[in-house]
């Protein structure tokens, strides 16, 4: 099951508290996802789906507020990669009339009651009514890429004036979106994956959040993780190159002087760094007996490094 499907399953198995809110979530999915035509000279609403779950939402909505009960065909369709479509078809006239003029639209779609009015509707103090549209509009027109993958969320409007209501909605709870126009379409999209898992705990898909949040999370500490991998990697990387510098230093001395004439302490320090090419000059520091703090050991390579370039000096 696609993340798209999991997040309108989830929805789509909510409890319908009220009539208001049934009634403002269905002319969401309305406006999104139904045709309007006329068969045997009487107007007919056709709303679409390939999920069986989101079609129960669609008749259990319509029974809510109308109690009535909408006719439900699966349409097969060569088409797609399903084993079809369901139809929830009302085909009472005056239903369909009240449903437009509830909504605020005529039967070619268009705004019919002043928007103002109508965004007002949506105003309580608990955001139940905005939750509503938007868990509509999702239903209808949403899709949400895996967070596995990658934050994306969008939905797709025909009508400029639907995509500017729903962003108005979102506005108005901190959820600025972004906009895109695609083939003649108004995609309301987010990237961003705070404002995602906003959106969805706004919708109620709070499972759906959740499962979000850990995969984020899980992605971060990856990240993390190969962060500070890489940044030992570089340290050890660049300790193993200080080390071939001083190591070839250290034989050419031996070579030339013999690192048993050295001082003892220059002398124990040298084969230590030959035996123990990988360590950090820390580390170094603390194989010798009595240890020897870091910037001690430092010094004492950089004596190396001193003679060796008096001793290449002199035979020159």
């Amino acid at each position: 099951m696609s993340f798209s499907l999991k997040v309108k399953t989830e929805i789509s198995k909510h409890k319908i508290y009220s009539n208001i809110e049934a009634l403002i979530e269905l002319s969401a999915i309305l406006k999104t996802n139904a045709s309007i035509s006329i068969r045997n000279a009487i107007f007919n609403i056709d709303f679409i789906t390939e999920n069986l779950d989101i079609s129960k939402r669609i008749y259990k909505l319509i029974n809510k507020i109308y109690d009535y009960e909408p006719l439900v065909t699966l349409k097969k369709n060569d088409n797609i990669q399903s084993e079809g479509v369901f139809l929830i078809t009302i085909g009472d006239e005056k239903i369909v009339e009240s449903l437009l003029t509830s909504s605020g639209i005529d039967y070619y779609g268009n705004f019919t009651i002043d928007k103002e009015i109508l965004f007002q509707r949506l105003n309580d103090e608990n955001g139940k009514k905005k939750a509503a549209h938007l868990k509509g509009a999702f239903l209808g027109a949403g899709t949400i890429v895996s967070p596995e993958k990658s934050y994306h969320l969008e939905m797709i409007f025909s009508k400029l004036e639907d995509y500017e209501f729903t962003r108005r909605v979102v506005d108005s709870l901190g959820l600025k979106p972004l906009l895109n126009i695609r083939k003649d379409k108004f995609v309301l999209y987010y990237k961003d994956s705070d404002k995602i898992s906003d959106f969805l705990s706004v919708i109620g898909a709070t499972n759906s959040m959740l499962e979000l949040e850990n995969i984020k999370a899980m992605k971060e500490l990856r990240n993390q993780i190969n962060r500070q991998v890489n940044c030992d990697t570089a340290n050890i990387n660049k300790t193993i190159a200080s080390s071939e510098k001083i190591i070839n230093e250290i034989r050419y001395i031996e070579e030339e002087v013999g690192l048993n004439n050295l001082p003892d302490q220059l002398k124990d320090i040298a084969k230590l760094r030959i035996e123990n090419p990988e360590v950090s000059i820390k580390e170094l520091g603390q194989l010798l007996d009595p240890p020897l703090s870091k910037s001690g050991t430092n010094h004492r390579l950089k004596k190396l490094s001193a003679m060796y370039e008096d001793i290449k000096s002199k035979k020159k």
